[in-house]
């Protein structure tokens, strides 16, 4: 067998030459401004020569031939026989770019055709054409796809290989030798325990006999004795049963942890391509812009990356070409020449937020109304910007009349939002005029383990994944109204559809629907009536197996503490498959929803409690800080983050604003800043409550604005109304 041919050496190639070519990205795209260019040129140099000499030793002909064209050239810069230029750099990019397409099982295999016009144009660059031609990588022809069929099942798809850090290997190993060791303790325990059982019932028995047979009060009072010994020792056995219980299902949470980081890559493994790209599609479309990467570092599971990497490549290219202004253009308005695109990763607790930026001139507003009148998209005078910003997720949707290269092809932010919510992550998007355009998408880490909502629904339980969930609210508390037949309940002054979700799922039992868990799919915002709302859990998430098959409006099962199978629900499937509009179809009874509370009731007492808004991203939490401060005489409304907040303090005044701090789209001390720099809100006082308690973050949320700064860690009921007591004057 050739060494190609195994798909383990094949892995650990592609592996290395990944880092080469990581390598000779970020050198090139540096090359040009760096004071001592040619110290760069030689690390560029044995970067390519590894890589030929690696694939020489695979039989890869292809990327010999590209390695050994960029190291000739790389060799002419080091010796000084040429010069830096701009078009030298594009096109060892191109080179770069066409070394890793060309490796085996790559995910936008690129066509011999246009491997050969790179190779054309590198020995143009090596015979001393100046300026050089640099070629535009197209995709492979479906010919050359099959061609490369045998290479992309020995090599697996990218997903299928992941490089894991000894260190990580070997830290689950001792975890692994810990639960174990725990768990023969149990063993020896367990036996201990049994003993105790056996010895009780022979004492119980022993002291039945002597009872019937009329023993003595001395006889009898040593049977009592000796259980009440063996009763104590069971007691200490059960005990110590339990705490090693509990130690070894610490243990194994972290044996899951740990397997779990096996599969963890870091983001930097999509977007270290990114820079070139922005190049590439600057030049094309005469513009210069820079890439800003934040938070490369970060880690989510391969599957949920590989998953959404066309996606970001998608919106990156979008920053630059919808987004960022032509130089002169920029100059004229005042701001620098050169654009930026941001693309920011971080993590929020079991999601990870990527936000991808630019400073352009915004979405206009009246440009994507008319374009959305030109494809037959009904739209209202009055519809707010946010809504009418999801158009641009519409199936086909672009607002370019005439057909480039990179835009105007139909192909647009509809795929980014179906890889997304294909996850079970939303995508928002958000743009300010004359300042630019922001999306941020909500990943879950891992899809293997899930934090979920368990709901109970009449006489079954279900977990909604948190992953698009905005908020719980009590319809006994909320307007429960009808309008045109379809039940709403209002948030935030908007009606929101309401559904009963045991109908839709065919839940047994009675139903009395109390609370309304408001989630966010596919751009829209829909309530779900349930019963009530057990609390957070994580689950591991397990297909239901080809007997079941898929069960409709699930997307998969855990095993419950009980041993019971939990459904977990797939909101986005039962959204699409009802719509708005067949909700009205079986609408739900208000009443039954709604218990006692007459239909359409306002509080009486609204106007005269101090309003708080509660502006927290964690379902649990905010539902907790909801009910401390309602149960103290407050109106409470709630927002998922900052944006949200902001949103809701413009159209709804309110007397304080406890905040967290980490939320995905805009955090605690932005809105708190925000909110002190904009006109009528500026003397709102403001409660931070976050995790982070450096003085560093204590500083920085005081300097913000904030008027008290409580730790979660700390958490005191009384402390927090009394802090809110003593703000809101009441």
């Amino acid at each position: 067998m050739a060494w190609g041919d195994d798909p383990e050496l094949v892995a650990t190639f592609r592996a290395e030459v990944e880092d080469r070519l990581a390598s000779l990205r970020d050198g090139l795209l540096g090359l040009e401004q760096h004071p001592s260019p040619r110290q760069v040129v030689v690390a560029l140099f044995r970067d390519a020569h590894t890589v030929k000499g690696s694939a020489r030793m695979l039989g890869l002909d292809g990327v010999v031939t590209l390695a050994h064209r960029a190291e000739d050239l790389l060799g002419m810069l080091r010796d000084g026989r040429t010069g830096v230029r701009s078009d030298l750099v594009d096109l060892l990019l191109v080179t770069t770019d066409a070394l890793g397409r060309s490796l085996p099982g790559a995910d936008r295999p690129v066509s011999p055709a246009a491997v050969a016009e790179v190779v054309a144009a590198l020995d143009a660059a090596l015979a001393g054409v100046d300026p050089v031609t640099v070629p535009r990588l197209a995709e492979a022809e479906p010919a050359a796809a099959e061609q490369d069929a045998d290479d992309v099942a020995a090599a697996g798809r990218s997903g299928d290989h992941v490089r894991v850090p000894t260190r990580r290997v070997h830290g689950l190993l001792d975890v692994v030798g810990e639960a174990e060791l725990e768990v023969r303790r149990m063993e020896k325990q367990a036996l201990e325990t049994s003993a105790g059982i056996a010895e009780q019932q022979r004492l119980v028995h022993g002291l039945r006999s002597a009872l019937r047979r009329g023993a003595d009060h001395d006889e009898v009072s040593a049977f009592v004795t000796a259980l009440v010994s063996s009763g104590d020792r069971l007691e200490v056995a059960t005990r110590d049963l339990r705490g090693h219980g509990e130690l070894a299902l610490g243990r194994l949470a972290r044996v899951r942890e740990g397997a779990m980081g096996l599969a963890m890559v870091p983001v930097r493994r999509v977007v270290a391509g990114f820079p070139a790209l922005v190049r590439e599609v600057a030049s094309a479309t005469g513009k210069d812009v820079e890439l800003v990467i934040e938070g490369s570092d970060v880690e989510l599971d391969v599957r949920v990356l590989d998953a959404v990497a066309d996606a970001l490549r998608h919106l990156v290219t979008n920053a630059v070409d919808h987004g960022c202004e032509t130089p002169d253009l920029r100059a004229a308005i005042g701001k620098p020449r050169r654009g930026t695109v941001t693309l920011r990763a971080r993590q929020a607790g079991s999601t990870v937020v990527v936000e991808v930026s630019d400073d352009g001139n915004g979405i206009d507003d009246d440009e994507l109304r008319l374009a959305a009148e030109r494809r037959g998209v009904a739209l209202g005078e009055a519809v707010t910007p946010s809504a009418l910003h999801r158009v641009l997720f519409e199936p086909g949707f672009s607002t370019r009349t005439t057909v480039t290269e990179t835009s105007g092809r139909g192909v647009g932010l509809d795929v980014v939002r179906s890889a997304v919510e294909g996850l079970g992550g939303t995508v928002e998007v958000s743009s300010v005029p004359g300042a630019g355009t922001t999306f941020v998408l909500t990943l879950p880490v891992t899809l293997g383990v899930v934090r979920c909502l368990v709901v109970r629904c009449g006489d079954e339980r279900y977990g909604v994944p948190l992953p698009g969930v905005l908020e719980t609210v009590s319809l006994r508390d909320s307007d429960v109204h009808d309008v045109a037949g379809v039940p709403v309940v209002v948030r935030h002054d908007d009606p929101v559809p309401l559904a009963d979700l045991g109908r839709e799922l065919g839940s047994p039992g009675e139903r009395r629907s109390r609370v309304a868990v408001l989630a966010r799919t596919s751009g829209e915002t829909l309530a779900w009536a349930v019963d009530e709302v057990e609390g957070e859990r994580e689950v591991v998430v397990k297909p239901l197996g080809d007997f079941l098959g898929h069960v409709p409006g699930t997307s998969g099962a855990t095993i419950d503490d009980d041993g019971s199978v939990l459904l977990l629900v797939d909101l986005r499937e039962l959204a699409a498959r009802r719509g708005t509009a067949q909700m009205a179809a079986a609408p739900v009874a208000v009443e039954e929803l709604a218990g006692e509370r007459p239909r359409g009731a306002v509080r009486a007492d609204d106007g005269a409690r101090p309003r708080v808004l509660v502006v927290e991203d964690s379902v649990g939490v905010r539902e907790l800080q909801r009910t401390i401060l309602q149960s103290a005489g407050y109106d409470v409304v709630t927002a998922v983050d900052g944006l949200d907040g902001a949103a809701h303090l413009q159209h709804a005044p309110v007397d304080l604003v406890l905040s967290d701090v980490e939320m995905p789209g805009m955090d605690g001390f932005t809105l708190t800043r925000t909110i002190r720099r904009t006109r009528g809100w500026e003397n709102v006082p403001v409660v931070i409550m976050t995790s982070r308690g450096d003085d560093a973050d204590k500083r920085a949320g005081l300097d913000a604005g904030a008027d008290a700064y409580l730790l979660k860690s700390e958490f005191d009921q009384a402390v927090l109304v009394d802090a809110v007591r003593r703000l809101v004057g009441r």
